[in-house]
């Protein structure tokens, strides 16, 4: 089951049910955030001047892989294009411990739908499982432009 946001972004966004929103994001201005049930944390945002084409989205989440290995030590897992009716996407997945040492993985992931540009950020703990490429699927599925 799932459950869909609605947000002030122009987007909406679906999750796993037992999603919720969390009332302050840290993530910046123009972002939201959402706990999932699992414990991970998506934030997303909306910037439709970062990225017009998917060499853009790749830019994008690049750069911001670039932020977790410069700022945080983090070692990249993998990265690729995601495949979705009507859109464009990439993701980028990282590795790295936090400031208290917990062992974390980032995974940045693009989607241009629309002329939209969204950008979000699954934060979770990494215990060494694979990366949720079911889960990294279904917020890009998720992710749908409301203007």
């Amino acid at each position: 089951m799932s459950h869909q946001f609605q947000t002030d972004l122009g987007l909406t966004l679906t999750l796993p049910e037992g999603s919720e929103p969390v009332p302050e994001s840290s993530a910046g201005p123009n972002s939201r955030q959402f706990s999932l049930a699992n414990g991970d944390v998506v934030s997303l945002i909306r910037d439709d001047a970062t990225a017009a084409t998917l060499a853009g989205v790749i830019a994008w989440t690049q750069g911001m892989a670039a932020h977790y290995v410069q700022n945080y030590g983090a070692v990249e897992e993998m990265q690729g294009s995601i495949n979705s009716p009507g859109k464009e996407a990439y993701a980028y997945a990282v590795s790295f411990k936090d400031a208290d040492g917990v062992p974390r993985r980032a995974t940045l992931i693009g989607v241009l739908a629309e002329g939209t540009f969204a950008g979000a950020t699954l934060l979770s703990i990494n215990a060494g499982q694979p990366l949720d490429a079911t889960l990294v699927q279904g917020i890009v599925d998720g992710i749908v432009p409301t203007h």
